[in-house]
Parts: C-alpha cells; structure tokens; sequence
C-alpha cells in the first residue's frame, strides 16, 4: 500500500489532505463523520417595519430535522439532512453534496421578542420572523427645585 504523507498547516489544508487520502481508498466512500459539519447552509437576514426576517436555504431538509433556538441575541439553527437511499455502491467521480448534522449560529442585529417567532418552510426555504422588540419611548421628565 502506498504512503500518503499529510502536510497540513491550517484546517482547510488538514481537511484538503484528509480528503486526498481516501481518494486512495477507491472502493471507500468519503466518511461522512469526517465531514459531518463541513455544511453550512446559506441565510439572509433582512429587516421590515415589524420583524426581523431570517431565511434560511435548506435544500432536502425535512422541517421535523430542523431545530431552532433564540438565546439573547443569537439565532440557532442545528439539524441533519440525510443522504437519499441510493444503490448499495456508486463509483464517484464528483461529489460535492455534504449531507450530516449541520448548524448556523446568527447574530441577530436588534432585539426580538422570541416568544413570538414564527417559522415557515417551502420549497426547501426557511423563513423564520422575529417581531422587533418596540423601543423604549424616552419621556421627558420635569425637575422641581425647591425655591427657598
């Protein structure tokens, strides 16, 4: 069997090496643990006149395999997406889908109220929306002085 030598000196190389190494286990597919939380979906977070508007893209995801969690002002997203059922062995020539466990943490940009989020999900689309938290209005107090 052939020696691979490994010359990593930041994760990314690590990562890039690891996956040259079981290039030369062909029969093997890429282990998924290894590569469980490469994925990272993609989010956009806008803001209208009441919510803030987190939508998240979440290609063959079940919404029961998703969880989200506010805390402060972050914004919690862990789930999985599955790998389909396919025949018991594929030759690979490319493979650049990452199924496993994924997980997106956001900093939310203003205070929401969490209690009230809500959350839908199309067409492989999250939308979760978070009402603003109203602004304190600022009062003006009057300051008595006492005349002598």
């Amino acid at each position: 069997m052939e020696q691979i030598k490994v010359r990593a000196t930041g994760p990314e190389d690590l990562q890039r090496e690891m996956e040259r190494f079981f290039e030369h286990l062909g029969r093997w597919k890429r282990p998924v643990f290894f590569f469980e939380k490469a994925w990272k979906p993609l989010c956009d977070v806008s803001e209208t006149g009441v919510d803030l508007v987190v939508v998240v893209e979440l290609p063959g995801v079940t919404p029961e395999n998703v969880h989200i969690e506010v805390h402060g002002s972050t914004l919690m997203l862990r789930g999985i997406r599955r790998e389909p059922p396919s025949a018991p062995r594929r030759n690979y020539h490319l493979m650049e889908i990452s199924y496993g466990v994924f997980e997106r943490e956001i900093s939310l940009p203003i205070e929401v109220d969490a209690d009230n989020a809500r959350a839908v999900f199309v067409d492989g689309f999250l939308e979760i929306r978070l009402p603003k938290v109203a602004a304190p209005l600022r009062k003006e107090v009057d300051i008595n002085v006492p005349s002598e």
